[in-house]
């Protein structure tokens, strides 16, 4: 699980944003977006989260929560690989494979077996 332990770096930014590795970009570039657009795919998803523990105490939703809690855990993996630019990976960075488009697309699969036929 990611532990994010402050959300301000005190450094300013005049119009960029840090990567990891330390170099800068516009924050108007498609990287910044592309993981803006990711972090808040996460966030919707842990707001969705929160409303399904307190509403549901079925073994249906712990099985959605750990589904989720997994999905959340690839977005977080993937908003770090989309900060990173090439050559300034680091050891043991995740990254996002062909292998896990396969897993959703599974899971995808099988909630929608679940579901009653459309009229």
């Amino acid at each position: 699980m990611v532990k994010i332990t402050k959300v301000y770096t005190r450094t300013g930014d005049s119009g960029e944003t840090g990567l990891v590795g330390g170099k800068r970009l516009p924050k108007d570039h498609p990287r910044i977006e592309a993981y803006g657009s990711v972090d808040e795919l996460n966030s919707v998803l842990g707001l969705v989260l929160s409303f399904l523990v307190q509403k549901d105490a079925s073994k249906r939703r712990k099985k959605l929560e750990l589904i989720f809690e997994a999905i959340q855990q690839k977005l977080f993996d993937m908003g770090s690989e989309l900060a990173t630019l090439p050559g300034d990976e680091y050891e043991g960075q995740i990254t996002i494979q062909a292998e896990d488009a396969e897993w959703l697309e599974k899971i995808i699969y099988a909630m929608n077996e679940e579901l009653q036929p459309l009229k």
